[in-house]
This record gives structure tokens, sequence and C-alpha cells, in this order.
């Protein structure tokens, strides 16, 4: 490591033990029961951190009172909708009058969502992404180029990107001409670097570098994680190809964290089981699915205490199989489908990153939504709103008309409800353009 990367690193360490080296024991926590998970130790503290999230929500959350905490399968199946349905139930009463954060998203569903999380649930986050970058290739220090859409994100801290080393890239400005550029910063930068953001962006990336006829990209790069968006193995291929990175995956949401993530060069996804208790459920009832059989992506999460999340559907499909390896074997992920919904495009062709979505978050009355791009320059919007009418449908179109293209023919329709899918997922984005 270079010397100012050293002193990032030198920097975060050294805040977190004077805050007392949360963050540091979480991550040796999460380390240890990660690499040795057949460890009998291991397995046990995996049970008690299990026992103890379920005893503690028995005993001070409203929703579960009446529960016994002794089998998970006591928990009821819960979702986005049920706890903004019951929104207070779900907080513990001996952490409400405690320091919390809270955290938000958008979700598949297209309602906005927000879940409060106690400090110690906030380092064990912390702890995990670090961790798992690691597996990536990235270190505390190295600049990172983060790629998302910048504009629909609030704190954009100058000071703490410093700190961090985080370039932040806003994907919608990245035409031929900005992608250009950043390569060549990347280029002309010294130093390790890394790149992390929506996987559709390194798609484009790639092309972009495939149409100028480019050679491999002489960068340094150390990581490249995709995130938010199913990773498509040519992608992966094309990443390699001109940055010499093996790419991966990673499998997280907001309210919760950071889920899992593929090892490099791997298809599946290796389980934060340090963190989450994950469960596949079958699409039909809240059964085991079987192994190698698709199923709704349940997790637990094992240290949010001020609101805790128990037997979560987050609105993912998956398949959970055994991986046998040294004659040892371990759950996996062996699949993610949930984030495979269909691409947008803008009128000239080109496809946008599903976070176009986010938009939509600037309408607070706007509280579900579906995109259906009917032809090439045709898109319905399909709406609910708290109250009609919708007073600002020609400011909605009109900043739509930036990303889709002057020339998108945009219709409104709103609507008391958007039907589900069979698996219960509602399809944000629907392209019914042939390709």
């Amino acid at each position: 490591m270079r010397k100012g990367e050293k002193l990032r690193q030198s920097i975060f360490w050294s805040l977190d033990f004077i805050k007392g080296g949360k963050i540091k024991k979480h991550y040796d926590d999460i380390k240890n029961m990660i690499e040795f998970p057949e460890n009998s130790m291991s397995s046990k503290k995996r049970s008690r951190y299990l026992k103890k999230i379920m005893t503690h929500a028995a005993n001070s959350v409203p929703l579960y009172n009446n529960i016994n905490p002794s089998n998970i399968q006591n928990f009821p199946v819960i979702n986005k909708e049920i706890i903004k349905e019951s929104y207070n139930k779900f907080q513990s009463y001996k952490y409400k009058n405690k320091k919390k954060i809270s955290v938000s998203t958008s979700g598949s569903t297209g309602a906005s969502f927000t879940v409060f999380q106690d400090l110690n649930k906030k380092a064990r986050n912390t702890a995990d992404i670090v961790y798992f970058s690691e597996l990536a290739g990235y270190k505390l220090g190295y600049k990172l180029y983060y790629l998302r859409f910048w504009s629909m994100f609030q704190g954009n801290n100058k000071v703490l990107n410093w700190m961090q080393n985080v370039i932040p890239i806003d994907v919608f400005n990245l035409s031929p001409h900005s992608i250009k550029n950043l390569i060549d910063q990347i280029k002309n930068t010294s130093g390790n670097k890394s790149m992390i953001g929506y996987a559709s962006i390194f798609h484009k990336i790639c092309n972009y570098l495939e149409s100028v006829e480019s050679d491999s990209v002489d960068c340094n790069l150390k990581s490249v994680i995709g995130i938010s968006e199913r990773l498509d193995p040519s992608t992966k291929k094309s990443v390699k190809k001109y940055f010499n990175v093996d790419m991966v995956s990673r499998y997280s949401n907001a309210e919760n964290g950071m889920i899992a993530q593929q090892p490099k060069c791997k298809e599946y996804f290796d389980i934060n089981w340090a963190s989450y208790y994950v469960e596949i459920l079958s699409l039909h009832n809240n059964k085991q699915a079987k192994p190698g059989e698709l199923g709704r992506v349940v997790i637990t999460d094992l240290f949010n205490y001020y609101m805790p999340i128990i037997r979560y559907d987050t609105g993912d499909v998956g398949i959970m199989s055994d991986l046998i390896h040294n004659n040892k074997t371990r759950k996996v992920l062996e699949k993610i489908e949930g984030r495979k919904m269909d691409m947008i495009r803008n009128t000239s062709g080109e496809i946008l990153s599903t976070s176009i979505l986010l938009l939509i978050n600037n309408y607070k009355e706007i509280t579900q939504r579906q995109i259906i791009q009917k032809t090439k320059t045709e898109y319905l919007f399909k709406l609910i709103v708290k109250n009609k009418p919708f007073k600002k449908e020609d400011e909605f179109i009109n900043e739509f008309k930036n990303y889709l293209g002057q020339n998108a023919s945009i219709t409104l329709k709103f609507v008391d409800n958007i039907p589900l899918l069979p698996s219960g997922k509602q399809q944000s984005i629907i392209n019914e353009v042939k390709p």
C-alpha cells in the first residue's frame, strides 16, 4: 500500500479505536465465523445470535409479544407492507430512547421504506462491508470509484469521501465522452483503485471500450463489485478482458445490509451467515423450499435490536444449495433472480439503470409505480398516488424525458393497485419491445 492509502486506513481504525473499537471487534468476529464455518464455536455463536434476537423481539417488540422464541418458525413471515402498516409495533420499547440511524430504500415494490437501526447494527454493517470488500480485492485506503445515481442520494459528504478516498461518479452523466474521461482519470491517477456500482453501468463501460477497439486498460484496478442489479456473466468476462479484474456481484439491501457476495470466478453467492439467518421459502406458501428449488429469499437480521427484522421476505427469489468442497458442505445461494427485471431503454436504444426508479421518490404523493415500455419511444407509467389529482404531471413527464429522450411519448395512468407476480413480487419495469 502507498503512504496515502496507509494513512487513510490508519485514520479509519484509529477513529474506531477512540470510539471503543466496535467495528474492529465485529470485523474479527465476522472473519472468524465466515472463514471457519465448520468450527463448533462458529456454529454455537450463530445459534446464540439467532436465539438472542428472537428472545429480545418476543420480550420487547409489541408485534412479537405472544410468540414463543424457541423456534424461528414460530415467527410470522413479514414484508415491507406489513412493517409499514404496523410501523410502531416493530420497534423495541427498550431501544426507543437510544440513538438510532434511519436507512431508506425504494425497493422493487416501488414504495419508499425506512428502517431504524441501533448504532451497534450500524457498526456490524460497516464491518460486513469492510470484510466482504476485502474478499473482492479492495482494502481500506484504496481510491474507490463509486458509480451510482448520486443525485438521488443525500449526504454526499465531501470530507467523508476524502477520508474514505471515495470518488462519486453519477451514472446518468455517463455518456461516451464521460466514460472516456473516467477511463483517462483512472489511468492517470496513481495508487491502487477499486470500483463499485450498478452492474448495468459496467456493461455500458465495457461496450464503450469495445466500440473504440480499446486495448486492456492499465490502471492498477484491484476490485470491481456490481450492486443493485443482476450481474451478467458476459459483463464479468468483459471486465476481466479490459481491466484484468475478476468482478463479483454483491447481494445486499438498504434496510438490512450485506447479505451475500460472489467469490471471485464463481457464479454462486457465499451467504453472510455471521450477520444473517437466511431461508428460502416456497413461492406458494411459507414452507421451506427444497434444496435446488426456486423460492423466496427470507432473512433474519441478527443485529438490529432497535427494530428487529425477523423472517423478512426481501421480495427477491433465489435458489439455495449445498456446496461440497474438501469433503465439507456449506449452504450457498446458487442463484439470485430477484433483481432480474426487464431493462428499460431510452429512445436511442441505450439500456438505462433500473435506478431510474429512484427519480419517482422525489414525488412524495406517489406511493407505488410501474414503468412499461410499449414501443421504442412510448412509455406507460402506472402510478398509485395518495391524493388525486396529481398536480405535477407536466413536471414529472419533463423530468423523465431528460433520461428517456426528448422524443419520448410518456403516458401517466393512475390506478388503485398494481398486480403482483405469482411469486408475490411487483414487477417495477416491464419492457414489451421485442429484441
